[in-house]
């Protein structure tokens, strides 16, 4: 062996996974009967692999912790993690090997937003949605200091009614909205300043599918995205009444 430690799955005599603990990226718990186990994927490529563990309900901690002490080749350089062919687990809270996923490519959360949200470091690459029914307010972080921070915010309200939104970059001096988003109906765009903008309205007319693609330069927080017309949305410099 090459010093590494190995995890194995096996679902089905025809469905097995088997992966190095170098290529381990970590472990969610998805809910509370299932860990999902993500892994650089096997083929080499810039994607992710997933394995899923069916656990006993509100066994997470004791699961996660033997899930560690596997990848640390605890028991031995190869490990059975979950095997539904012998009913072999790593840990009597493993219950069941879930569905395996090679190749999936890279995927980003998809989180929707229902009132007002500060949003972290931690929500970086994330997709949001907005369909509150009202007026929420979004606050980003800091631009200056996370260069490369970047989400994807989406309204999902089409039928017309109150969607009075507001993604308000912060208080810091210096930090605005630099880009500009284009209209569909070529009516022009809306552009901020770069110099005093820090909020970004939706107004109560926009149409589902308004997207603001948001990244930090570390110094602004850049926006780009599309609309269907002009009074979609707006820069401003204060939160509207």
């Amino acid at each position: 062996m090459d010093g590494q430690n190995y995890l194995v799955f096996h679902t089905a005599a025809d469905d097995s996974y088997m992966n190095s603990s170098a290529n381990f990226k970590g472990a969610d718990v998805t809910s509370n009967t299932e860990i999902t186990v993500y892994f650089a994927s096997a083929n080499g490529a810039e994607a992710q692999d997933s394995v899923v563990l069916t656990i006993t309900a509100g066994k997470e901690v004791e699961v996660m912790e033997a899930l560690g002490a596997a990848l640390a080749g605890a028991k031995n350089p190869v490990t059975v993690v979950a095997d539904d062919i012998n009913s072999v687990y790593a840990h009597p809270s493993i219950t069941a090997c879930g569905a395996i996923s090679v190749n999936r490519g890279i995927y980003r959360t998809v989180t929707a937003i229902t009132g007002d949200t500060t949003l972290t470091t931690a929500d970086s690459g994330k997709i949001f949605t907005m369909n509150p029914g009202g007026t929420s307010l979004i606050q980003l972080p800091a631009a200056a200091g996370n260069a490369g921070w970047n989400v994807r915010i989406t309204c999902t309200e089409g039928d017309g009614g109150t969607m009075d939104q507001i993604v308000n970059i912060g208080t810091l001096a210096g930090e605005f909205f630099d880009g500009f988003i284009v209209t569909a109906d070529g009516g022009g765009a809306s552009i901020p300043n770069g110099t005093s903008n820090d909020f970004l309205t939706v107004l109560a007319a926009a149409n589902s599918g308004l997207t603001f693609d948001i990244y930090s330069d570390g110094t602004r927080m850049v926006v780009s995205g599309g609309a269907v017309d002009a009074t979609d949305c707006a820069f401003a410099d204060a939160a509207a009444s």
